[in-house]
């Protein structure tokens, strides 16, 4: 049995293990720095921590959508940090029993689509479950880190 938050992107209906998640935030003001690579939208501070928010969309190569009061930031704390995702909305956490969980096809799998988990069967539909330990690669983490170490020193030379 596994359990698994589900939510929406440009329509289309993803999830990630709930062992994998540390929360659901509303959505904040955040922050741009100059130097931030193209695979963030940006920082955004929860709780006094700086956290980069990943460009979800971008590596799952679905267009951009217009934030509204259901949109969402999942934070999820990996190997290499924390890391939050924008989310058109949350659907609901749902159980999923073993013989409804396949693995990600083999024909698909390179090193592109290292995020995809799993692939969950629930009242006749398919959805992908992403595992946000390999949304970003070890060289994005470090560009990360270095990024979040610069805006630290600002901030205390301020």
């Amino acid at each position: 049995m596994k359990e698994i938050v589900s939510f929406f992107l440009s329509g289309k209906k993803y999830a990630v293990e709930v062992s994998h998640m540390q929360g659901i935030e509303k959505p904040r003001q955040m922050n741009q720095p100059p130097d931030m690579p193209d695979f963030l939208e940006g920082v955004v501070d929860i709780r006094g921590e700086m956290i980069p928010v990943m460009a979800i969309r971008k590596k799952l190569t679905l267009p951009a959508a217009e934030k509204t009061e259901k949109t969402k930031f999942l934070v999820f704390p990996t190997k290499q940090g924390k890391m939050a995702c924008i989310v058109d909305g949350i659907s609901r956490i749902l159980k999923i029993d073993d013989n409804n969980v396949q693995a990600f096809p083999p024909i698909i799998q390179n090193a592109g689509t290292g995020y995809a988990d799993f692939v969950a069967r629930y009242e006749g539909e398919l959805i992908l479950v992403i595992n946000p330990d390999n949304l970003l690669s070890e060289e994005d983490w470090k560009t990360v880190h270095e990024m979040l170490d610069r805006m630290e020193e600002e901030e205390e030379n301020d």
